[in-house]
């Protein structure tokens, strides 16, 4: 069939709005297992299995739970290509044409690649609670991958089986471990490299899908939801159901106190960058993808960011975008070795931010730290190559500014030269967290307290007096988090009863309520001051360490120069004695 007759949901010039979800679920007993395990049984893989591991009656425990791996994971990768081929052809007639839905030659190898790749994952994840996960940085040679991956769904599994039983028959000629006397060390080693094979061959897949010429199918079935098992598949990339997209601490943007403008414009943000066309590949809107924040410590900068980046997928899930959070970290990216940091730097954006089949967020705190500045006038080579990089991200040279990213950074003083602060400060906030007793009240009464609140005998009028006496001290959010910290441990100031480890978490949950101790508003209004005061009196106790230092320094430059001129005229009244007793010598002779 010609290519022009099919515009499937499944490439980049389809409708969005007519996509329909792909579920997979196995029913109990599986798709087809009973076939999966005539497929290995008719191949080599559970022979090349038993001369490597073999036991008096055959299989050993390990290699029959390995088999039920690899059938498990044959079966749902099956019916995966198989439902992604029925929502391919259900795409094709839409396009209102009485021709028959035939997938070109890509689409088909667009099913294949994506029922292998549901083998690798499955695979690989099951391997790895039988044997530690090995560790894999190649893939297999791509000869011949694209004439495999074109076939039929069952037909590319049954050359996968055949293909892993090659590689085990290869790998067992040229690894010691797998002709190991001690048959758990062969177990192990068989795990293991059925385990790389899986990986390598996804590593392989990956280069068609993620830069090859599958790159625009996997953009489009990225704004699809595919759910495969207990998988969620953005594009091709994997993600369990039910985990932690990110490392964000779970906070909401209703636990922001402050910073309102700070945060209005990271939601605003957040938006515009979720509304991103993936399938176009560009913004309906021209907006600025960096966010520039300013504070001292303890203000909230992350706090908010970290609330900015739920609210960013939440509201993408809830209008099912892909999207991810990357919180950018020093030891992510900084190393000893000569452009290791500029280099993977580059790697983190442009593969993990920008080449991430869906929309991204990214947090980078304390970004002042991260780059020397100029102006010191020693900038070290591979400094000079990081900051290079840097200004790539934020000029758009490296990745383009083009709506499918922002990013929130912040510092906690301007310490970057003017080149640096240029590019990154182009939307800068100035963030000061709470300022007011109303917002001091609700930090610590209605956020930090709020599951513990009611063992605080404190009417309204005495909770602003409580929040006056923070805005006095000007004290930061960390802070009044402290506070907090030493109330609650207060109202759960008790020892646990015996009937506490006999009961269950509900039942436990029901003896500290009824053991936590009330505490009144004079005490909390001790436990503001009392802090206060330790830190009033740490940060004099600082500030006269540092003036005794400065002064000693002081004393010992003055005592260097008086000793510098001592010396200077010792030497020049010995050199003038020298000179004036030279002539009187010649004179005598």
């Amino acid at each position: 069939m010609p290519d022009a007759q099919s515009a499937p949901a499944t490439s980049p010039s389809s409708d969005q709005a007519e996509r329909s979800p792909i579920h997979v679920a196995p029913p109990p007993g599986g798709f087809d297992r009973a076939g999966v395990r005539a497929a290995i049984a008719e191949g080599s893989l559970a022979k090349n299995l038993h001369k490597i591991v073999r036991a008096p009656f055959g299989h050993t425990v390990t290699t029959l739970r390995l088999l039920e791996v690899i059938v498990q994971a044959c079966d749902l990768a099956l019916a995966a290509g198989e439902a992604l081929h029925a929502a391919l052809l259900e795409d094709i007639a839409r396009t209102g044409t009485f021709a028959i839905p035939e997938p070109t030659r890509d689409q088909k190898l667009f099913i294949g690649a994506f029922a292998a790749t549901v083998v690798c994952d499955a695979t690989a994840r099951g391997l790895a609670e039988l044997a530690p996960s090995p560790g894999v940085d190649s893939s297999l040679e791509a000869d011949g991958l694209e004439e495999l991956l074109e076939q039929p769904s069952r037909e590319v599994i049954v050359r996968l089986l055949k293909l892993a039983a090659r590689y085990l028959e290869v790998q067992a000629g040229l690894k010691p471990g797998a002709s190991a006397q001690n048959l758990v060390e062969r177990e192990a080693w068989l795990v293991g490299a059925l385990h790389a094979f899986a990986l390598q061959l996804r590593a392989a897949i990956e280069k068609l899908t993620h830069m090859g010429r599958l790159r625009p199918f996997g953009l489009a079935l990225a704004q699809r939801k595919v759910t495969v098992g207990d998988t969620r598949y953005e594009g091709f990339v994997a993600r369990p159901l039910g985990d932690p997209v990110v490392d964000l601490k779970p906070v909401k943007v209703t636990d922001i106190v402050g910073n309102q403008e700070f945060l209005d414009a990271g939601l605003r943000l957040a938006r515009d960058v979720a509304a991103f066309d993936l399938r176009r590949g560009k913004s309906p809107k021209q907006i600025n993808p960096v966010l520039f924040a300013l504070g001292r410590p303890g203000c909230g900068k992350t706090i908010t960011a970290h609330a900015i980046g739920n609210y960013f997928l939440d509201y993408c899930k809830q209008r099912d975008v892909p999207a991810r959070f990357k919180v950018i970290r020093r030891t992510d990216w900084a190393s000893a070795y000569q452009n290791a940091s500029a280099n993977e730097l580059v790697r983190i954006f442009k593969e993990e931010v920008y080449g991430f089949d869906g929309v991204c967020g990214v947090y980078w705190p304390d970004i002042d730290t991260a780059f020397a500045s100029r102006d010191s006038g020693d900038l070290r080579s591979e400094e000079k190559n990081t900051l290079g990089a840097a200004f790539g991200i934020f000029d758009g040279t490296l990745i383009p500014k083009d709506g499918k990213w922002f990013m929130i950074c912040d510092a906690n003083y301007m310490q970057m030269d003017e080149a640096t602060v240029s590019r990154i400060a182009q939307n800068p906030f100035q963030v000061r967290g709470p300022s007011s007793p109303g917002d001091y009240v609700k930090l610590l009464r209605d956020v930090l307290l709020r599951t513990q609140v009611r063992f605080v005998a404190a009417d309204d009028a005495q909770w602003l007096t409580l929040g006056q006496l923070c805005v006095d001290a000007d004290l930061s959010g960390r802070a009044v988090e402290s506070i907090a910290g030493n109330i609650r441990s207060i109202i759960q100031d008790f020892e646990y009863p015996d009937e506490y480890f006999r009961a269950d978490f509900d039942g436990r949950a029901s003896i500290i309520e009824r053991l936590s101790q009330r505490i009144d508003a004079t005490r909390v209004e001790k436990l503001i001051g009392d802090y206060v005061s330790f830190h009033k009196a740490a940060e004099e106790k600082a500030d006269r360490d540092r003036f005794e230092r400065e002064v000693e320094s002081m004393v010992q430059q003055l005592n260097a120069g008086r000793e510098a001129a001592a010396r200077a005229a010792e030497a020049y009244t010995a050199e003038q004695a020298a000179g004036g007793a030279a002539p009187h010598v010649a004179g005598r002779r």
